[in-house]
């Protein structure tokens, strides 16, 4: 009997254990999302989740991680008096909406977006002791830069007006003997 079909009887045990208890076991999204977005640009990363509506939220735990090795970019816990941890690559370029997590729906905003955001982020979120993780890839690209005129000019005859004007003097002069 291999290794994982041995465990699969022990995992239907600790998931039945946990229900009766009343305990939520961790759950994990089996969906990733991507999201493109453009350098300079904004973009918000959302995500659902189960949460017992009957319940008032108590505790708030949101930690979103990021690269290789991962990092801890944006974490907000209530168990600390609230506070918020950001890394300083990201540090007012990330925000979540804490009320919305409250009702089971994370959306974070991504702000002034670089090249070197582009990747995986994992986000953990711990609500009155339910645990959910989801991942997310980010692809962000250069911007296009469109030509921009810093001054308008007027029409400009060029060359063509001065020939105009030449040929009409000449004309004028030719027909009245000037």
């Amino acid at each position: 009997m291999s290794g994982w079909t041995a465990a699969v009887p022990l995992i239907e045990t600790m998931t039945l254990f946990c229900l009766t208890v009343g305990v939520t076991p961790p759950t994990a999204s089996v969906t990733q999302d991507v999201y493109e977005a453009e350098e300079h640009s904004n973009v918000t990363l959302t995500w659902g989740f189960p949460i017992k509506t009957a319940v008032s939220v108590d505790s708030l735990y949101i930690d979103i991680m990021y690269g290789e090795p991962l990092r801890s970019i944006y974490l907000y816990d209530t168990r600390f008096e609230a506070q918020l941890y950001q890394d300083e690559l990201y540090s007012g370029r990330v925000g979540c909406d804490l009320e919305l997590a409250k009702t089971g729906r994370i959306e974070c905003l991504f702000t002034d977006l670089r090249l070197n955001d582009t990747g995986t982020y994992v986000f953990i979120v711990v609500v009155n002791e339910d645990s959910h993780t989801h991942s997310c890839d980010l692809s962000v690209t250069a911007a296009r830069h469109l030509p921009v005129n810093a001054t308008s000019k007027p029409a400009s005859r060029g060359w063509n007006g001065l020939y105009a004007g030449f040929a009409l003097f000449i004309v004028v002069t030719a027909v009245f003997g000037v």
